[in-house]
């Protein structure tokens, strides 16, 4: 059964879909003129001058994206991908912020009203005209949102607390139902925690970085040279091993750019089309500001404390085994219960996220459906810190790769209204 989920993951996942995503974002990165480069300053505008409602989503949807990935993953993609893979994951993550771009505007240009609501299977029903599409969208995205969304992200907080701490994964498993249950039925409870629990740990895990590289500072040069020898392989190695060694970097890192600031999927349209946005445009400007804080901030300074750190040299056989060396070089004995708790934290942070996108897809399959929704999401918390996952995981990562198929053909079919609302803009 594991060899068939595998299989099928790795077909969903495929270079098809990858090439897919990326090729979206490079034909969009051009008819928009390089909005990552040509529009910088209006991206970081849209989000100092957002107001508090939208400051909410944000940090909600930022919540969502930037989970374990982005730091054991991007570890795990280094070991067997190699320090190349970081350029190719710079690489996807660039075109993908002009594909995130298109998930703004398109959220909010086919979000609901009275009482507003929304999700990437209402821009597949009334944009794309696709209509039995649009609910095999929603179900695999409530589906995911048990899988990925909820029992993987408490299972590695569970994990991570277990080891570094000593916490029952019962105990755990409690009060993180507890606090879904909270997020689910509380009106803005979950934004009002995303927009406290994400900056304080975010800026924690910044700083614990930083003091990694700091130290380290030294092998900035050599890492550099690594990421470019193994991305393009100046590598003098043997010939034929040289195209296998590219070859492997760019699959490893682009998919793992697409797994962790997910453009390409249109999983924070939920989120982002009951902001207080009514601006298609300025709504996709901060959909690439998350993408830039998911890979370009986050995911770059793991990997360059892992380089620097000489972690990818020594024979560790996990991504999370790395990131904790890397710590261990600055933190010494207390560098476990720092990457327990930063791995606990953006776990959790990422469960409440991704309750918010599976409750809009239940409600949406099944409109009165939502409370059942909600008790059952909460219950998996349990679930998801006491029993082994790894066929949920392959099942989602299925449903995952399933969901990026039809919204980024979506996007391309819908590419004319993208292009205008972002070329055709107000001064």
């Amino acid at each position: 059964m594991t060899d068939l989920l595998t299989y099928l993951s790795d077909l969903a996942w495929g270079p098809p879909t990858v090439a897919l995503i990326l090729g979206a974002g490079i034909y969009l990165s051009g008819a928009l003129g390089l909005p990552q480069i040509s529009r910088l300053r209006d991206i970081f505008g849209s989000v100092l001058n957002s107001g508090a409602s939208q400051k909410l989503s944000i940090s909600t949807a930022l919540a969502a994206t930037v989970g374990t990935g982005s730091v054991v993953g991007v570890a795990s993609a280094i070991k067997f991908g190699g320090p190349g893979a970081v350029f190719w994951l710079w690489v996807s993550a660039f075109f993908g912020m002009a594909v995130s771009y298109a998930e703004g505007v398109l959220s909010v240009k086919y979000r609901r009203e009275c009482p507003r609501s929304g999700g990437f299977w209402y821009v597949l029903r009334d944009g794309a005209g696709l209509k039995f599409t649009a609910i095999l969208y929603a179900l695999f995205t409530a589906a995911a949102s048990f899988g990925m969304g909820c029992m993987a992200q408490i299972s590695s907080a569970s994990a991570a607390l277990k080891s570094g701490f000593s916490l029952d994964p019962v105990l755990v498993g409690a009060i993180c139902s507890a606090m879904l249950l909270a997020c689910l039925f509380i009106d803005g409870f979950a934004g009002k925690l995303c927009s406290v629990w994400m900056p304080f740990f975010t800026g924690f895990y910044i700083l614990g970085s930083l003091a990694v590289i700091l130290k380290n500072i030294s092998s900035i040069p050599g890492v550099i040279n690594g990421i470019l020898a193994g991305a393009f392989g100046f590598r003098p190695i043997v010939s034929g091993t040289a195209g296998y060694g590219i070859a492997r970097a760019v699959s490893v890192g682009v998919r793992r750019g697409v797994f962790s600031n997910e453009a390409g999927l249109g999983t924070t349209a939920p989120i982002h089309a009951v902001s207080g946005s009514g601006d298609p445009d300025r709504q996709g400007l901060m959909n690439m500001f998350e993408v830039s804080v998911d890979t370009f901030l986050i995911c770059t300074l793991t990997a360059l404390a892992v380089l620097c750190s000489g972690a990818d040299t020594k024979n560790i056989s996990d991504g999370a085994g790395m990131v904790l060396y890397a710590a261990g070089s600055v933190f010494g004995e207390a560098a476990g219960k720092l990457v327990a708790l930063c791995i606990a934290a953006f776990s959790v942070a990422t469960a409440v996220g991704w309750s918010q996108i599976g409750l809009s897809a239940a409600e949406y399959i099944l409109p009165k459906s939502k409370n059942i929704y909600k008790i059952i999401y909460s219950l998996c918390a349990i679930l998801g810190a006491t029993l082994a996952l790894e066929s949920v995981l392959k099942l989602s990562d299925i449903f995952n790769g399933l969901m990026a198929i039809p919204c980024t053909a979506a996007i391309i079919m819908l590419r004319k209204e993208i292009i205008k609302t972002g070329v055709k803009r107000p001064d």
